[in-house]
């Protein structure tokens, strides 16, 4: 049992307990690094749906005949659990990446005729699911249901206890002025083991708060009134693995939908740890939510930000590398030495969108204002590598202006374990070629691992390594095979009179409606 039972709910020792589903249809089978959420227009039906959290953009998948909340993503099964809120949230519920969804029946341990009210919750690595209730149904005198708890339900099928409450912990404290910590969602950080959240105090705070959930301690961590705008609620919670990311989605701007006013909107804030001092992030708003909960697997990536025509966004077929410390922690595999999560890739004209994003420059593996020759193009790349295996390092250099990058254009070494540099050659080019070339773009992706014909692009995520873009300037044949080396990183990219400028476009990583299959393998995490 996790923590003590609070009056009126015990865990089910005495009771059978609830017989597991079949297995789903069509489970996810591996990490689909995306943000999911089920949102309501009407309180009785919901939509579950893939939620870009750059643009505040909900793709629907599958319209559910009831309603469901309190909703969590099993990483060990690849499915989605939640409470079925048409019968008073006591049915759990099951499904699946294209939308199944399975009734598997009222929680094991709740009395005749009581009623739990919740719509927050997650799944933590133990595939249990956590759920804060809030008061009892108001049209159902004389039912006497936890108020401000934090109740842990066995989702696991395997397990002998399934569908059965393993613990039932008040919170230690509620929002000034109500009966219930005031949150739309919280989410479980593996790093820590802690849940997240942002508790609204009236129109007036906004506190990122941690409950821990074997207690139900509730610890204030920041207030960021100043940094997160007022919203009508803040219904989905999402945490990045190994990064700690936490991002936030506020339904209602400023309650314009809730007063009926123009121009409303919804906006994702990325809050970086540490969170004693975070570095916050807006996204670009979109259309306003009414109910919504959200689950996800989303792990710390890198992504690139040259120009868009290279290929940058995910999904317009973008690289994105998932930080090697996610399946191996505490080993690095980087350019240079630093790496910060993204979103989605950052396209701007100068290739510095994910230098700029946080204060620290993760873009560390070429320096700004390095010039490549045209008679003898080389660079050497600084590399970490504490993984004790081989790696791959790849650069792709644009030597005609064009605007993409080639498989002629590329340059490739193997590095051996522990090596610190990698030293890539291209060939030389001909005098007369790229006079009107002063500056131009560069690529490099680095793998775990030896890989034979690494590309520049591609929406499957690497497990490992880092990508970086830059804007390098060029050396240009001045009179036979002296060179020139032009300077000034204001230009811009020329060729034949071409001006490359950044190209924007929606954010992460988005699926087809049958949602991705094509993303990282979760393995199924030890029990305890």
């Amino acid at each position: 049992m996790i923590g003590s039972a609070a009056v009126g709910l015990a865990p089910t020792a005495a009771f059978a307990a609830l017989t597991p589903p079949a297995p789903p249809t069509v489970p996810f089978t591996e990490c689909p690094n995306l943000g999911y959420q089920v949102q309501s227009q009407d309180g009785k039906t919901s939509t579950y749906g893939y939620f870009d959290l750059n643009t505040s953009t909900f793709v629907p998948i599958k319209k559910f005949a009831t309603a469901v909340n309190a909703t969590g993503y099993s990483r060990a099964q690849g499915v989605f659990w939640g409470m079925l809120t048409n019968y008073d949230n006591n049915h759990l519920a099951r499904w699946d990446r294209l939308g199944n969804l399975v009734d598997v029946g009222p929680l094991d341990g709740v009395p005749a005729g009581q009623v739990i009210r919740t719509n927050v919750g997650t799944i933590d690595d133990q595939d249990h699911l956590l759920i804060q209730t809030r008061d009892p149904a108001a049209d159902k005198p004389g039912l006497v249901g936890p108020t401000n708890a934090l109740i842990t339900v066995d989702v696991d099928p395997d397990s002998a206890t399934f569908g059965e409450i393993l613990g039932n912990v008040p919170l230690s404290r509620a929002t000034p002025g109500m009966d219930f910590l005031r949150i739309g969602d919280w989410d479980y950080n593996p790093t820590d083991g802690m849940l997240y959240s942002l508790e609204m105090v009236g129109d007036t705070k906004r506190e990122l708060v941690k409950i821990d959930p074997s207690t139900g301690q509730v610890t204030d961590v920041k207030d960021l009134t100043a940094q997160l705008p007022d919203s009508q609620n803040y219904g989905a919670v999402y945490v990045e693995d190994v990064s700690g990311t936490v991002y936030v989605s506020a339904n209602d701007v400023d309650d314009k939908l809730a007063h009926k006013q123009p121009g409303a909107s919804s906006r994702t804030y990325a809050i970086y740890a540490p969170y004693s001092n975070p570095h916050i992030i807006a996204y670009t708003p979109g259309a306003p939510l009414l109910i919504n909960d959200g689950a996800d697997c989303l792990v710390a990536t890198d992504f690139g930000d040259a120009p868009d025509s290279y290929k940058t966004l995910n999904p317009h077929g973008g690289p994105g590398h998932i930080f090697t410390e996610v399946e191996h922690p505490g080993q690095q595999l980087r350019i240079g030495k630093l790496i910060d999560p993204d979103l989605d890739g950052i396209p701007t004209p100068n290739a510095d969108g994910d230098d700029k994003n946080l204060p620290v420059n993760d873009e560390d593996g070429v320096k700004p204002g390095t010039t490549i020759f045209a008679n003898s193009p080389a660079l050497s790349v600084p590399i970490t590598n504490t993984t004790g295996a081989k790696a791959t390092l790849a650069g792709w250099l644009d030597l005609d202006g064009s605007g993409t990058f080639e498989d002629s254009e590329r340059a490739m070494v193997t590095l051996e374990p522990g090596q610190t540099s990698g030293e890539l050659t291209w060939p030389a080019l001909e005098n007369g070629r790229t006079e009107s070339l002063t500056q131009t773009f560069l690529r490099l992706r680095l793998y775990p691992g030896e890989v034979a014909d690494p590309k520049p692009t591609g929406a499957r995520f690497i497990d490992g390594g880092e990508i970086e873009d830059h804007k390098v300037v060029f050396g240009l044949p001045a009179t036979g095979d002296k060179l020139m080396p032009i300077l000034g990183l204001g230009l811009g990219l020329l060729a034949a009179g071409l001006v490359i400028t950044g190209v924007t476009g929606p954010g992460r990583r988005r699926p087809t409606p049958a949602g991705p299959t094509n993303r990282r393998p979760s393995p199924r995490p030890a029990r305890t």
